[in-house]
């Protein structure tokens, strides 16, 4: 009888202690419910922080704090008495933000090797999928470049490779990959259907385009035989013979590949941006 009473009181004096964790409910499955979140996304930690369930992401190689209640999700920071809670759960999981960071880039590292190799196979398809090119006199060799008319990396780019293409004979084949939305793909469409060039493309402006069997056909093939290989981003320039492949708008990792690159040039070079889903 004495401990039955015991217990009794602990439910009356201490309800809290028995109180279900705010966290129960957060997994994988509530947070998609509640935002769109990128499938590779997983929880690394949860603790609850009084109304509300702390969560931290691995995304991508980086770790995503945000915080969870009963029907909601924040992201922020999160302060209580003055101490910055948020950067205190980050410092306490330094170990696993670099066991994070190390597998991000070895699954990149991955990646990047399976589209040089299925470029590489595939390398006659390019050809079929090119629209346009630029070709200066004398060009006895050439690069494809992939690209979205709406791309800014890519616009970027496009200058610094006609200039290593007059400078070396060489000719740029370009291939329209609108991976950026609806309004690359009514370009790129505009661009088929008007029968651009290239000079015509590099002054593309945008407007609703009215579509034509011929870019359908083109657009048909080029989705898929890039998405195949998880290409979700521009620009990427390929060997004529797809022995090496350069992602992002690196002028100088090109001219690596081509033995252009002075010896400054190759010390300052960096990885190069690319422009698309998942990759900014």
């Amino acid at each position: 009888m004495r401990w039955i009473f015991v217990f009794f009181m602990l439910l009356v004096l201490s309800p809290d202690v028995f109180a279900a964790s705010v966290c129960t409910h957060v997994d994988m499955d509530w947070l998609s419910q509640q935002a769109p979140l990128p499938r590779q996304a997983k929880i690394v930690y949860k603790k609850d922080q009084g109304e509300v369930c702390e969560v931290v992401l691995a995304l991508d190689g980086k770790l995503v704090p945000i915080y969870a209640g009963n029907d909601f999700l924040l992201v922020g920071k999160l302060f209580r008495d003055k101490k910055f809670i948020t950067g205190e759960t980050l410092d306490a999981l330094g170990d696993v933000a670099r066991r994070e960071r190390i597998k991000a880039n070895e699954k990149k590292a991955l990646e990047k090797e399976k589209r040089k190799a299925y470029f590489k196979k595939n390398i006659k398809v390019l050809e079929d999928l090119t629209l346009f090119s630029f070709k200066p006199d004398g060009a006895d060799k050439f690069l494809y470049v992939v690209t979205d008319p709406n791309c800014s990396y890519c616009k970027k780019l496009m200058p610094d490779l006609e200039i290593l293409a007059m400078e070396n004979s060489l000719e740029i084949k370009v291939i329209l990959f609108p991976v950026l939305g609806s309004k690359s793909r009514d370009m790129a469409v505009q661009a088929i259907c008007e029968k651009y060039s290239y000079e015509e493309y590099g002054q593309i402006q945008y407007k609703p385009a009215s579509g034509c069997s011929q870019a359908e056909v083109l657009l048909e093939k080029t989705m898929p035989f890039f998405s195949e290989i998880g290409l979700s981003f521009v620009p990427v320039v390929i060997s004529g013979d797809g022995t090496w492949v350069v992602e992002g708008n690196d002028i100088v990792r090109v001219k690596q590949h081509l033995g252009l690159a002075s010896d400054e040039e190759s010390g300052a070079s960096a990885a190069g941006s690319a422009e698309g889903s998942g990759n900014q």
